[in-house]
């Protein structure tokens, strides 16, 4: 406990104490506090904000929480925007303005002890998760890399040696280790998606869209594709992400569109502040409404491989994106008539 008014933290310690928990301190300054957290390692920091020494409460936090990944929790008679915006950057577990009844702190405390123990384990699976995309990327591409390389040894050599039907399995030998290495590209993808870090800045989705249709109307000539972008939709978001997402969905678009004489793709959306909600539209294949919870799940597919080739993970990889940035990710479909996908984003991430 780090409280610099004696009564205050007798009071406060008294408590705990009744609740079953030991007490480390009270410690009245900054220095102290974070002195003490590196001595005796508590399971949880309750930190005034304003204390005695040269250090705030906040800078404290932000200390303990950065050297020991020890959860803080707030107590403090401030709570105005300025104390909280501060006290928000410390990302603390908790923040309870004095004076406070004792059951919800003890909820508090609880809560943040929780909270810990499930962002230990996120942390270990995402080292275990780190562990397996090398071993995807390093172990299993070697056999592949193989896989190509001779067969494509083989086809430019000795194809002319070999009879119709012995072409044709080549052919698909070397299409099957292209899948399988798009797959783990993929996959790999999806899963730097969770932890890359985010670099928040202005987001021109109206440009994206453009530019990402503007590069499959150059790649796919022969199609006839009537689209729009409605201009000024501008987002805050990390752009590289955003991109992946936009792109993902518009060629999907493009994709599912594919059987159509004339295929109709849309981009538009609402401002609200600098949130910003749109959607991708297209008269497609669609999709049953009722499966539209299936869309989102890595390799569920609800069009078989013949109709419209794809893996799965692409719309996965959305929602990871949408939800990074504390947004949602819905859709709308209706089979052989389009589907639309919504996502809002938040004004600050």
């Amino acid at each position: 406990m780090v409280e610099d008014e004696a009564i205050v933290a007798e009071s406060i310690a008294s408590k705990l104490k009744k609740f079953g928990y030991d007490v480390a301190g009270p410690v009245p300054t900054g220095e102290e506090a974070v002195k003490l957290a590196g001595e005796v390692r508590p399971d949880v920091v309750l930190m005034d904000i304003h204390l005695a020494g040269t250090i705030d409460g906040i800078d404290a936090a932000g200390s303990i929480s950065g050297s020991y990944r020890i959860p803080v929790i707030f107590l403090t008679a401030y709570a105005d925007d300025q104390t909280l915006e501060r006290a928000k950057e410390a990302k603390p577990f908790g923040y309870l303005i004095k004076p406070f009844r004792e059951r919800d702190l003890h909820a508090t405390i609880r809560m943040a002890q929780e909270r810990s123990r499930l962002e230990a384990e996120l942390e270990a699976a995402n080292r275990e998760l780190d562990s397996f995309s090398y071993s995807v990327s390093h172990d299993l591409r070697a056999p592949l890399i193989a896989i190509d390389g001779f067969s494509r040894i083989l086809e430019e050599s000795y194809m002319t040696y070999l009879p119709p039907d012995g072409q044709e399995c080549l052919h698909r030998v070397r299409q099957a280790a292209a899948n399988m290495d798009k797959l783990v590209n993929d996959f790999l993808r999806l899963s730097r998606v969770t932890r890359t870090s985010l670099v928040i800045e202005p987001v021109d989705i109206s440009a994206l869209a453009t530019e990402i249709l503007e590069g499959l109307s150059q790649e796919h000539p022969d199609r006839k594709v009537i689209w729009t972008v409605e201009p000024g939709l501008e987002a805050v978001g990390d752009r590289g992400l955003l991109l992946i997402a936009v792109q993902n969905l518009l060629t999907n678009a493009w994709k599912y569109t594919g059987r159509r004489s004339e295929a109709r793709i849309e981009v538009a959306g609402t401002l609200r502040g600098k949130g910003l909600t749109f959607y991708v539209r297209d008269n497609g294949a669609g999709f049953p409404p009722e499966k539209a919870n299936l869309l989102f799940i890595p390799l569920q597919r609800l069009h078989s491989q013949e109709e419209f080739p794809g893996n799965g993970i692409g719309l996965a990889t959305v929602q990871r994106i949408v939800f990074r940035h504390g947004g949602k990710i819905w859709a709308e479909g209706v089979p052989d008539s389009g589907a639309t996908f919504w996502i809002s984003l938040p004004e600050q991430v």
